[in-house]
Parts: structure tokens; C-alpha cells; sequence
């Protein structure tokens, strides 16, 4: 009876579902982006590439940021799709907000990979999806309306089926999907529901943007991910505008780990070269290099204070340029927007600040501020604006400044911030302009940095950036990236591309004796993280065996880096896929005629995910007598009622006149006295 039952309502959930989508045919490159007239050298080598009809293929796609990498990523996925090797895409980066932004772009894409009346679903995979503007298109329109499930209700969120949207782990199981790159490591480690998430994986193109982002934990279970799709034999694309070659070894090592040939690599002369594209398969590896249809070459310049820094930004910004100063710590830039403010020489209108530590309404609000700014559509409203930012604008926003100024970084994360600079073409008006040259001049990176040392002392970074030395702590890296842009005097891209990342991270550099013990700590630690990712990843190899190992999965020994110490339990209990300091949610509320509501206004958990934050432990806990929060009682009654979990929640009251948040601040604890 049961079985018959079972088969009964299997199939008529199956019924309710529509069709499977159909790929249509691959034509060229302007099917996909009508807005190409002329595809880039690396988009003309995703469209020729010869693919391979069975088997693992991995592809590492290296060129400018603004180059079209992307484009040329979903062009490669349309013919795998076509050729019959996947039938849709997960496309992963490292931040829910270069997600959001990736979205937007495959919502147009979409219908154009399938063919004409069928149904895609698409969805966008991170915890504050349902808070995504432009997350409310449906994809299925109707055919979803009426279907039950287990609980009687039917949502139908946008881009996809509820039943994809409802759950994370489930997302991956959507036809197309984006989001971050979190979703897919679960796959490996030890979470519940793994499998699922993989299952989800195996007929997609797996696409990894700004692979460079990831550090050294994220970096081993990525490897492990790449080496599990590729015994699946799902196609594995990877983005990147300042990849390591460190980085590209393990990789490419992981991916090869699977196969059932001897490991292989291409000559050195080709891996130097840079735009480069490179396929790797059973039968080897290959790399192309290709020409840059965007070089650019960005001039140098140091600062030594900031006073100088302010000097300069007010100079700049009373004579109509607008002026990005990205800060590497929050406090940091706090200071240097109310330096700004206090000078009385800058309309605070024109002022903005941006870091991670807004509530997520405010955050979105600044965020569309900055782009409309300073964006590409930006015109005479960009004069004189001035956006003093974290690490936030690094990689999601698409703002052009006229002047960037930088606080010293490592080499890539620089040449991440020089995108920032002249991005567009325009005028000496502002406006944006579709041939000839830019005529704001040429573009200057102007770096904040320590004056230069030859042999510096230990606390040569420390010194002027206290708390900048706990965010880079190998220093080393920080002098070897002043000493390569000082001896070069430019960034040329792409000419100097990997010299500038090789003087940074490559081997057998030589490290001042002051700075030693840095760069042996920092190792120490890039080690340690990548033990402890091995220690949460999953034994594949060991099938469901708690005791032993089974039979390998290929004759490489794809696992050897994993331990094989796999207790009863099976599942680690507390892993997570970033390797980060411990943080704390933080809720945001107001008292209206003694009613605790969101911040951010409305009522629901939308309102109150959109006013939630997240801060280090470990700031909170010097901070949180700055902040007022709800009693005990109150406390009690919001978790009960929201069903949290008392010990993990903060609910704090941001009153008229509250000092430790506001709307153009932040959440600045006992930051609040205004400088003078």
C-alpha cells in the first residue's frame, strides 16, 4: 500500500512541475550580448576554443578588470550547454553583493540559453536574496500556482519555484543560478545535505569569479570542489584579473588529481603571458595567450600623511573632480569623512562614507547613492562627490572616480582598487563617451604608505596603520608591493601585469630581515588554515564508511590531502566555509508607542533582515557598553516571538539623537565624539 501511495504522489508532483528547459543551439556571441559589435581577443577564444565532447575540462580565463571576462565565461558555458555537456550554470563570487550585480546581468541573459517557450528557473543563492530589488521577476510566471506542498502554502518568490527559493541548500538545483561562492563549498565539507548541494552542481558549468579573493582556506576547499566536479566530469570555468601562479598550480593540480593521466603543465613562457587563457583536459594542458583590448597604464604617486591626503582630496573635489579614497580599516575611514567634515571646506552633501558595518537598508541606499554618483551614467552630478570607503567597493560597485587615492594594500588588491579609476571613457565634462581617448588625463593611483625603507624596521607598517597591520599581517608582502611600484613607477596593464603579482607572491623572494618574522608567521598561518579546511572537508574516497577507506575513486589519489581520521558522527558539527574571526548579528529597532519594530520600517523578517549587521566579537565586546540595547525582558519577548536564540541575539535602539549609529556612520560604538 505505502509503495503504491508513494508512487502515486511522486508522480503527481512531478505533474505540477513544468517541462524541463530545452538549450537551444549556439550561434555567436551577439545572440547572447547584442551590445558586442567587436568580441575582445579572450571572447573571440571562448566562442573558437574546440571543446571537448566527453570528459573534464577545466578553463581559466585571466584577463583586465572591464575586460568582458564575464561575457566571455557565459559565452563558453553556451557552448558546453549546446555541445550537450551541461544543461545550465551556477555562477559563484565571493560577496552577496557582486552576486546581486551578477544577477542583474543573467536575467537578461537567460531566455537566450534556452530555447523560446521554455521555462528556466533562476535564482539567487545567498541568505538576503529575498532582500535583492529586481528578485521579484517570475520566471515560471503561473505554472507553479495551485501546487501543493508539504506544508499547503505556496510562495512563489521571484526567478524561481518557492521550493527552490525556500532553502539555500536547495538552490542549486534550479536550472541557472548565482550567488555566493559559500553555496557550492558546502558540497565538500561536512554539512548536512552536502550531497544535495552537488547533485545540484554535476550538470551545470560552474563558473568562479574573482578567484584571486579567496585566501588560503577558501583556497583548499575550492580545490577540493574543483577535484570532486571534475570526477563527475562537470565543466569548470575560472575567472580572475590577478591570479597568483601559486594559485593557478594548486588549481590546476587539483582538477588534473582526477584524471587518469600522468599531471602535466605548459611551459613557463606561457604562463607569464598575460591576458591568458588556458583549458585543461585528459589530454593535458593548454594555454593561449591573447591580446588586451583595454590596456591601461596608471601613473604612481605616494603620500606620506593624512593631512596630505586630505589636502589633496579637497583640492581636487573644489575644482569639480570626484575622489575615491579607499581605507583598509572602517575606523580609519571614519576618521578620515569626519576630517573631511570638520575641515568646513566640503559641502557634507557631497560626502559620502561606505563600509560593511550599516545595516543592510542603509547600506543598499549608499551603495545606489555611489553608483548613480559615480557611476557609468553619471555625468555634471559627479563633480566634486567624494566616497571614503572599505574594502566594500573593491570588486561590487561600477564607479568611476576621477581621482583614486589608496591606502597601501597588497599589489592585487591595488590593481583591484585601480578599476576604479577612469573605469569609463569620458569627457573633460564627466560625460561618458564611446570612442577616442579619455580626456581627464592620466590616471594616477595615489597610495597612502609609510615613507620607504630599504631595511625597515619591524614596526614599519604597524607604525602609521595600527589597526591596517592586523587586517594585512604579512607586511613583508605590503614592503615587496612598495618596492615593485616604486621601481616601476606605473601599473601597465597588461604589460606588467604578472611581474607586479610575482615581485608580491612568488618564491624565493627576498625579505628584509625586519620583516621576516611577518612573512614566517603569515605562512605559518596560510598553512594552519589549510589544515583546518582539510580537516572539515569530506573523505569522498571513504564512500559511507566510518571506519576505513573503500576503493579510491580513480587511480590518482584525488583525497591524499584530506584527512582520513573520520570519526562515527561523520559530520564535523561547527564548519564554515570562511576562516574568519567570530562575529555577531546585530538587529536594529526602533520603540514606537512601546512596540519594538525594524529600523529599516515595515514588519515581517524581510524588514528585519534588512536591518540586521554583522561586527566582529571581538569589537563587540570593547564596544557594547556604547550601545543601548533592549532589557531582559523586552530581549526575551522579541527572540520568543522571532524565534531566536537568546544567547546569539542583539537587538539594539536606535533612537532620535542615538549617537553610536546613524544613517551616515554607521554602527560606531565608542567612535561617537565628533572631531572638532
Amino acid at each position: 500500500m505505502y509503495w503504491e501511495k508513494a508512487l502515486s504522489e511522486a508522480e503527481r508532483a512531478l505533474a505540477i512541475l513544468p517541462p524541463s528547459p530545452k538549450v537551444s543551439e549556439f550561434q555567436n556571441i551577439r545572440s547572447l550580448f547584442p551590445y558586442i559589435h567587436t568580441p575582445s581577443p579572450l571572447q573571440e577564444v571562448s566562442t573558437e576554443i574546440q571543446l571537448n565532447k566527453i570528459g573534464a575540462q577545466l578553463f581559466i580565463l585571466e584577463d583586465l578588470t572591464g575586460s568582458g571576462k564575464t561575457e566571455a565565461a557565459l559565452t563558453l558555458a553556451k557552448r558546453l550547454m549546446s555541445s550537450g555537456r551541461a544543461n545550465g550554470i551556477f555562477y559563484a563570487l565571493p560577496t552577496m553583493a557582486t552576486a546581486n550585480a551578477m544577477y542583474s546581468r543573467l536575467v537578461d541573459v537567460l531566455s537566450k540559453l534556452y530555447l523560446p517557450g521554455s521555462k528556466p528557473s533562476l535564482i539567487l543563492a545567498h541568505s538576503r536574496s529575498r532582500l535583492m530589488e529586481g528578485f521579484t521577476s517570475k520566471i515560471w510566471d503561473n505554472l507553479l500556482k495551485g501546487s501543493s506542498e508539504f506544508n499547503n502554502e505556496t510562495p512563489v518568490y521571484a526567478g524561481c519555484a518557492s521550493w527552490f527559493a525556500e532553502s539555500s541548500k536547495k538552490a542549486l538545483l534550479a536550472d541557472v543560478g548565482v550567488g555566493t561562492i559559500d553555496q557550492a563549498l558546502m558540497g565538500v565539507l561536512q554539512f548536512r545535505h552536502n550531497n544535495l548541494r552537488l547533485l545540484g552542481l554535476e550538470k551545470k558549468v560552474f563558473i568562479v569569479d574573482e578567484v584571486h579573493a579567496y585566501d588560503a582556506y577558501m583556497g583548499k576547499e575550492l580545490e577540493q570542489l574543483i577535484s570532486v566536479l571534475a570526477y563527475y566530469g562537470a565543466p569548470i570555468i575560472l575567472l580572475s584579473a590577478t591570479m597568483s601562479q601559486t594559485q593557478r598550480t594548486q588549481y590546476l593540480s587539483a582538477f588534473q588529481s582526477v584524471l587518469s593521466v600522468e599531471p602535466s603543465k605548459d611551459s613557463d613562457v606561457e604562463t607569464l603571458s598575460y591576458p591568458l587563457f588556458t583549458k585543461a583536459d585528459s589530454n593535458g594542458i593548454e594555454s593561449i595567450p591573447v591580446l588586451s583590448n583595454r590596456p591601461r597604464n596608471i601613473d604612481v604617486s605616494w603620500l606620506s600623511s593624512e593631512k596630505q591626503c586630505i589636502e589633496y582630496i579637497i583640492e581636487k573635489a573644489s575644482s569639480g573632480k570626484s575622489v575615491v579614497w579607499i581605507r583598509n580599516t572602517i575606523d580609519d575611514a571614519l576618521r578620515a569623512f569626519r576630517s573631511l567634515l570638520s575641515s568646513k571646506k566640503i559641502d557634507p552633501e557631497k560626502i559620502l562614507l561606505f563600509h560593511s558595518r550599516f545595516a543592510f537598508s542603509d547600506r543598499q541606499r549608499i551603495e545606489e547613492q555611489a553608483v548613480s554618483e559615480l557611476g557609468k551614467r553619471s555625468s555634471s552630478e559627479r563633480a566634486g562627490k567624494i566616497v571614503i570607503a572599505t574594502q566594500v567597493i573593491e570588486q561590487s560597485l561600477d564607479i568611476d572616480a576621477d581621482e583614486l587615492i589608496s591606502d597601501l594594500a597588497p599589489i592585487d588588491l591595488l590593481v583591484q582598487r585601480s578599476g576604479r579609476l577612469h573605469r569609463h571613457n569620458r569627457d573633460a565634462s564627466g560625460r561618458v563617451k564611446d570612442t577616442g581617448a579619455d580626456e581627464r588625463g592620466t590616471p594616477i593611483l595615489h597610495i597612502l604608505a609609510p615613507r620607504w625603507a630599504e631595511s625597515p624596521q619591524q614596526d614599519w607598517y604597524s607604525a602609521m596603520f595600527h589597526a591596517g597591520a592586523y587586517v594585512y599581517p604579512n607586511h613583508a608582502r605590503l614592503w615587496l608591493t612598495q618596492k615593485v611600484l616604486r621601481e616601476q613607477g606605473t601599473i601597465q596593464l597588461p604589460d606588467n601585469a604578472r611581474l607586479l603579482i610575482e615581485s608580491v607572491y612568488g618564491n624565493g623572494l627576498d625579505i628584509p630581515s625586519g620583516l621576516q618574522d611577518s612573512a614566517l608567521e603569515d605562512r605559518g598561518k596560510e598553512y594552519s588554515a589549510r589544515s583546518m579546511a582539510k580537516n572539515n572537508l569530506i573523505v569522498f574516497s571513504a564512500g559511507y564508511s566510518s571506519v576505513s577507506f573503500q576503493e579510491d575513486l580513480s587511480s590518482a589519489d584525488w583525497n591524499s590531502g584530506v584527512s582520513d581520521d573520520i570519526d562515527d558522527s561523520y559530520f564535523a558539527g561547527d564548519v564554515s566555509t570562511r576562516l574568519a574571526s567570530e562575529s555577531v548579528n546585530i538587529w536594529l529597532a526602533k520603540n514606537t508607542n512601546g512596540k519594538i519594530i525594524p529600523y529599516s520600517g515595515g514588519d515581517g523578517p524581510e524588514a528585519w533582515e534588512s536591518s540586521r549587521l554583522s561586527v566582529r566579537r571581538g569589537w563587540w565586546e570593547k564596544n557594547k557598553n556604547a550601545c543601548i540595547g533592549l532589557s531582559e525582558d523586552c530581549l526575551e519577548d522579541w527572540c520568543r516571538e522571532h524565534k531566536k536564540n537568546k544567547d546569539y541575539s542583539l537587538v539594539l535602539l536606535v533612537e532620535e539623537n542615538c549617537d553610536f549609529y546613524t544613517d551616515r556612520e554607521g554602527l560606531v560604538g565608542n567612535n561617537k565624539k565628533q572631531e572638532e
